[in-house]
């Protein structure tokens, strides 16, 4: 992905292209004191802004304002992706002469197909499907293109040891592997209160890292990977009793939160308000005081793009006495959740309770998307076997869910060899580098998910428990007399009623084994009727039986029963 950046005005175009991210850098005459608090204050707008005005072309009408953000010394920089393609201008305000009356021209250039099919982030940003029958149900680009959820976790992924090649080998592994979000912290205090990127009083930033989180993101977004943004996690120290509480506090946080919108905001990135917001009672804050983060989150950026929550599941000691097993539970009807994140946590039982998660978010209106954001992790190789992991890949999206993500042990903690965590910071964890998560069953099952999916019109495809007959597994999701997708969890015989079909339809049915990733020949049946499938499952030892049945409809005409 390119990269403009100019340091004065000019008085020729400068050309980029839609989305691509266009930077303007700026040195103030004045020193503030404490150029991040100072040019954050509660209430006001940045220390700098910059109005950015559509002239021709698409882009003619269209406004965008957005505020500058402090990159060390007396530097001041503002970014911005163009949402259309054609001419713009933009001029800049300040208190601060410097800073002020900066302005230029800039046309925006559209992207050819090849390049949009190559990497679909520079399609624009993410957001929820307004429109058809299933809007409310699934991410779209800007460009109205469908975008399927097939999500890793990055949590510790902004350590300052981490090395930039193990970074690059991440994000190339994933994106081969069918990825395309990558859950990352981006933490203003760290694990536990230490190794933020803030300092100890959470008064100024470490540039040398945000420069890193900047190139982090730039290359995840170049190979085709949005990635999911937040700047908190809750922790037991911040109880009332405990004094990281008092130490951090609402206003702190919100600054943080403003500053990377301001800083990250021309990236294809997703806002999440914070991770595991409601652990420990709301780690002593109100749940209005996230409520307000969310509503101070999408009043900062002008794109409208993703912005949800991270919560901790019942199951959590954590949970437990702010119990959610999604944001649905309390925030559903905020404006500004435009979509909702559940956790069913670590134990193996909780990826049972996905179907039900779903399918009960999935019934709520208005509608909006579901995404498991934190399912049970791949710790040890085994341990929960791939089985778990598929199944919870597979009945998440046949329940409803705008897609999945996964996580795995060498993974979310960023433990690679440069940068191991120690015995006493995992949990059952195998902590050699004999083998890596990276390639462990489970990730290269919903790697492999996302793939086939993408092949098929999934964004039209509903919920059908109900055509599952005499089974003891009902996960099924089609698009009736078109397209039909069922898991067959133990293998065996699986019936579908095919009754809402006629008699003179024909369909053609094929097997797809999401452990061995094979898909086999196609075969025909009729409908009209209660239909049976018979499962080529080899009777693993160990391990559910699971296959994937896949119908389509190969006659032209009438095929649904009137």
């Amino acid at each position: 992905m390119a990269w403009l950046s100019i340091t004065s005005a000019a008085s020729a175009a400068q050309s980029v292209f839609a989305w691509e991210p266009f930077e303007i850098e700026l040195t103030a005459e004045v020193q503030l004191e404490q150029p991040y608090v100072e040019g954050l204050v509660e209430g006001s707008p940045g220390y700098v802004v910059a109005t950015f005005t559509g002239t021709s072309g698409a882009a003619k009408g269209r406004e965008i304002v957005l505020s500058g953000f402090w990159d060390g010394g007396q530097t001041w920089r503002i970014r911005f992706a163009p949402p259309a393609t054609g001419e713009w201008s933009y001029r800049t305000e300040s208190t601060d002469p410097g800073l002020d009356g900066a302005s230029g021209k800039l046309s925006a250039l559209p992207r050819s197909e090849n390049e949009l099919d190559a990497n679909p982030t520079l399609r624009g940003f993410v957001r929820v499907a307004d429109q058809g029958e299933r809007a409310g149900r699934y991410f779209v680009y800007a460009d109205g293109t469908p975008m399927l959820w097939i999500g890793d976790t990055w949590w510790g992924w902004t350590k300052p040891d981490i090395r930039w090649e193990s970074r690059k080998k991440l994000v190339d592994d994933r994106a081969e592997k069918g990825f395309n979000i990558g859950q990352l912290f981006v933490g203003g205090h760290g694990w536990s209160g230490k190794d933020g990127i803030l300092n100890d009083t959470y008064s100024e930033p470490d540039f040398e890292r945000l420069k890193e989180v900047d190139r982090f993101i730039q290359y995840a977004n170049s190979k085709g990977i949005t990635v999911w943004v937040h700047g908190w996690w809750s922790r037991a120290e911040w109880s009332s009793e405990g004094n990281l509480r008092d130490t951090v506090g609402e206003e702190k946080m919100r600054r943080w939160s403003r500053y990377l919108v301001h800083r990250l905001g021309a990236y294809n990135v997703i806002w999440v308000i914070a991770g595991e917001y409601n652990k420990h009672n709301y780690s002593g804050f109100d749940i209005n005081v996230w409520k307000r983060m969310g509503e101070m989150i999408d009043a900062e950026d002008p794109y409208e793009r993703l912005l949800s929550g991270h919560p901790t599941p019942p199951t959590y000691p954590g949970g437990q006495f702010a119990p959610q097993w999604s944001t649905s539970d309390l925030l559903h009807n905020e404006t500004w959740l435009r979509y909702n994140q559940s956790q069913t946590g670590h134990r193996r039982y909780c990826e049972e309770l996905i179907p039900w998660v779903v399918t009960r978010d999935y019934s709520r209106q208005p509608a909006k998307p579901i995404v498991i954001t934190e399912p049970c992790y791949e710790f040890i190789l085994g341990n929960p076997p791939a089985s778990t992991v598929r199944f919870a890949a597979w009945a998440a999206v046949l329940s409803g869910a705008a897609g999945h993500s996964y996580g795995g042990g060498h993974i979310w903690w960023g433990h690679v060899p440069e940068s191991p965590v120690g015995a006493s910071d995992t949990w059952p964890m195998e902590l050699s580098f004999e083998t890596d998560t990276l390639d462990y069953p489970g990730a290269q099952s919903v790697g492999f998910m996302g793939r086939f999916l993408r092949q098929l019109p999934w964004w039209t495809l509903d919920p059908h428990p109900e055509l599952v007959v005499e089974y003891p597994s009902q996960l099924c999701s089609a698009n009736l007399g078109e397209e039909y997708l069922a898991l067959v969890r133990y293998g065996g015989r699986i019936k579908l009623d095919l009754r809402h079909t006629l008699p003179s339809s024909r369909f053609r049915f094929r097997w797809i084994d999401p452990a061995d990733e094979t898909i086999g020949e196609w075969q025909e049946v009729i409908g009209g009727g209660i239909r049976a499938f018979d499962s080529p499952g080899r009777g693993r030892l160990g391990e559910f039986d699971q296959m994937v049945l896949h119908l389509v409809r190969i006659d032209d005409g009438d095929v649904l029963v009137e």
